[in-house]
C-alpha cells in the first residue's frame, strides 16, 4: 500500500520530479576514494553504495561517512569507498560489487535505498538486490561486520515539494520496512537513514554535520569506538 500512494500520484510526481532534478545543484563526489592507516593491523573498513557513500554534498571524504567513522575508532583504520552517484541498489550490485570485494574487508557499510525510492521500485526488487548484496559481502569475508544504513527519511526532506514529499515518503516507509526485515534476516547491524536536517547547498544531500550523524550511529551499531 505504500507504494500505491506513490504510483497513483505518479503523474504529478514524475512532473516534479524531473523539475526538481533540473533545480538542484548536482554536487561531486567527495575524494579521496581510500586513506587512513597504513599500518598492517588497521581495520579494513569499506563502505560501498550510492551518493551517501561516495561522499555527494563534501568535498574531502575526511567529511564523508568513511572519514567520520575513522575519526570515532581508536583503533588505526584503513577505509575504501565503492559506489557512485544515483545507483539504485541494483545498480551497486551488478556494477560496483565486485570491485567491493575484490580487496580483503574487517567491517563493510551498504548505504542504498536514495535511489530506489525515486524511480518507485518494488519492495520485492529491493528486497533482492540488498539480500543479494549482503550475502555476497557474506561470501567475501565471512567474519566482517555488517552494517545496513536505512533508506533516507523523505517525508522530511523540506527540498521536495508535495505532493512528491508525501508519494516519496510514504513509498521510503515500506522500503526501510523491508531493508530491516533484510538485514536481521542476514545479520546485520541496522542503522537510521538520513534525516534531511543537516544538509549540503544542493538542499538533498547530507553535509558534514549530516554525515557526522551517520558516522555516529554506524560505530556506535558495529561497537567500534
Amino acid at each position: 500500500m505504500t507504494r500505491l500512494a506513490a504510483i497513483l500520484l505518479a503523474p504529478i510526481v514524475l512532473v516534479q520530479a524531473r523539475g526538481l532534478r533540473r533545480t538542484v545543484p548536482r554536487l561531486p563526489a567527495a575524494e579521496p576514494r581510500s586513506g587512513g592507516s597504513s599500518a598492517p593491523d588497521a581495520l579494513r573498513l569499506l563502505v560501498l553504495g550510492d551518493s551517501t557513500a561516495v561522499g555527494t554534498g563534501v568535498e574531502q571524504m575526511a567529511d564523508a561517512v568513511a572519514g567520520q567513522i575513522a575519526k570515532r575508532i581508536a583503533d588505526p583504520v584503513a577505509w575504501r569507498v565503492v559506489g557512485a552517484s544515483g545507483l539504485t541498489s541494483q545498480q551497486v550490485r551488478d556494477q560496483h560489487l565486485a570491485a567491493a570485494v575484490a580487496e580483503p574487508f574487517d567491517a563493510v557499510v551498504l548505504l542504498v535505498g536514495w535511489n530506489d525510492a525515486l524511480r518507485l521500485r518494488s519492495d520485492r526488487d529491493f528486497a533482492a538486490d540488498v539480500a543479494g548484496l549482503l550475502d555476497a559481502l557474506y561470501a567475501a569475508s565471512p567474519a566482517a561486520r555488517q552494517v545496513l544504513v536505512l533508506p533516507p527519511r523523505f517525508m522530511d526532506f523540506a527540498v521536495l515539494p508535495q505532493p512528491l514529499r508525501h508519494a516519496i515518503g510514504a513509498h521510503i516507509v515500506g522500503l526501510t520496512r523491508t531493508a530491516v526485515r533484510v538485514a536481521t534476516e542476514h545479520g546485520a547491524a541496522i542503522v537510521a537513514g538520513f534525516d534531511g536536517v543537516h544538509v549540503a547547498s544542493d538542499g538533498f544531500h547530507p553535509d558534514a554535520a549530516g554525515y557526522a550523524g551517520l558516522a555516529e550511529r554506524i560505530v556506535a551499531a558495529l561497537e567500534l569506538d
